[in-house]
């Protein structure tokens, strides 16, 4: 059978596997939990990664390139907008996601932070715990 003929079933098989086993597909295949999604979405993302195994990925090349491209575009990222600066009131919660986990800040008075019950003096050091090198706090979160 030939690689062609091989993803092809792979692909048509995708259409009768439970929702269930489709998420331990896709943690198989991608290394991280699906987290929340439906299934029409993550058929077309293990459909995508099957893809990608068989016939091969982007180019470092082409990766480089829509980076770039993102970067210059103002409507890519919005949150980082920094014509639009946040202030971080007492109370507020940061969401970020990194290798497919949801991790949470809350801020808190005086300029301090609390993750995973416990306090820190700055969002550096939680980006820090949380990615295990140096970041800057702000960025990494997205409120800078």
């Amino acid at each position: 059978m030939n690689k062609s003929n091989m993803m092809k079933r792979q692909m048509d098989a995708l259409e009768k596997t439970s929702f269930s086993d489709m998420k331990d597909k896709f943690t198989e295949l991608y290394g991280y939990d699906c987290g929340q999604t439906n299934v029409r979405n993550l058929r077309k993302r293990l459909a995508y990664k099957i893809q990608e195994i068989h016939l091969g990925g982007l180019s470092d090349e082409d990766k480089k390139k829509i980076n770039e491209l993102a970067d210059a575009d103002p409507l890519a990222n919005m949150m980082n907008d920094p014509s639009k600066p946040r202030k971080l009131t007492s109370g507020t919660r940061i969401r970020r996601e990194w290798k497919g986990k949801i991790y949470e800040v809350s801020v808190l008075e005086n300029n301090r932070y609390e993750f995973e019950g416990v306090r820190y003096r700055s969002l550096s050091a939680i980006a820090d715990k949380i990615t295990g090198t140096h970041w800057n706090g702000k960025k990494f979160f997205g409120v800078k």
